[in-house]
């Protein structure tokens, strides 16, 4: 594995705002490109030992062992880059596959165990999936409105995980108690993506198409507005990342991974040379992956 080590100066310069994280080094994993395809980092693993990359395009999933820097392919399937969780140990790895019938978007939702090299399909392709997510060994998918749950491996104790946060159709849904409603926070006519629940399952980041990045409580109240931060994830329960970009119309010319707390503190986390896009924080590792737009990925390691 390459990596580069940027100097205790510059480590300084991007803790001077506000020492939210303490960035140790910056790694460039060496990835061999794929013949006209860009590579993309879509997940990382809980502890940290390895990266999910996919294509530009989100077709397939390939697993970047972080020890040995060696790749493994996992699937082949369209769409499979675009929605992907992992489990708690690392060892479950849930995605959506999508496919096209009479010009028609479906998606399945599948599941790999890592350590038999199982596949299963936990729900076939179907136009009214509106997400999933999983919890410990359980996976639970909601379509329709209703929420079911899934063994990830034999002997699993099934568990619901609730609240559900999805996404279908550009709005939020929000599944608690088993009953699913539409969470509207800036209101029901807005475009929402990139919704997350924060670890304690207490709230919820997402993104508005033309106003910005907003955190709320579950039930849509105490609505805090945390600026224009595009594709934006928990790092904690106080503590967001995300990009602060530039662009030209059709492509990002600046990007930077910045870190950002409920209560408005900030740190940039990377520097100016790398056009850093798409953050996949790890807290339980230290460990912040990222893309650039030529395909690179980079690891921040956060002591």
């Amino acid at each position: 594995m390459k990596k580069t080590i940027f100097p205790l100066l510059l480590i300084v310069t991007l803790a001077a705002h506000g020492q939210l994280l303490k960035v140790e080094s910056i790694e460039h994993l060496n990835i061999q490109q794929q013949e006209n395809l860009t590579t993309q980092a879509v997940a990382i693993s809980p502890r940290g030992d390895y990266v999910l990359l996919s294509t530009d395009t989100k077709q397939g999933l390939v697993k970047w062992d972080l020890a040995t820097s060696t790749a493994s392919t996992l699937t082949t399937d369209e769409g499979a880059g675009s929605d992907v969780r992992i489990s708690d140990d690392g060892q479950q790895i849930v995605y959506g596959e999508v496919t096209y019938k009479d010009k028609r978007r479906h998606q399945a939702v599948k599941a790999i165990d890592l350590t038999s090299g199982k596949k299963q399909t936990l729900v076939k392709a179907t136009r009214h999936l509106e997400g999933f997510a999983v919890n410990q060994e359980t996976a639970v998918t909601v379509t329709n409105g209703k929420l079911k749950t899934h063994a990830l491996k034999k002997g699993a104790n099934l568990s619901s995980m609730c609240p559900v946060l999805t996404r279908h159709h550009l709005k939020l849904y929000i599944t608690r108690d088993g009953v699913t409603t539409m969470l509207a926070p800036n209101g029901a006519d807005k475009r929402y993506i990139w919704g997350s629940l924060s670890p304690d399952g207490n709230r919820v980041l997402y993104y508005v198409s033309e106003q910005g990045t907003f955190v709320c409580d579950v039930d849509g109240t105490h609505v805090i507005a945390m600026g224009d931060l595009t594709a934006p994830r928990w790092w904690d329960d106080n503590i967001i990342v995300g990009m602060d970009e530039t662009d030209d119309e059709y492509s990002i010319v600046a990007s930077k991974i910045v870190a950002r707390t409920l209560d408005g503190q900030e740190q940039v986390l990377t520097i100016d040379d790398v056009i850093a896009t798409y953050p996949l924080p790890s807290l339980q590792s230290g460990k912040i992956a990222f893309s650039t737009p030529d395909g690179k990925i980079y690891l921040i390691n956060v002591k």
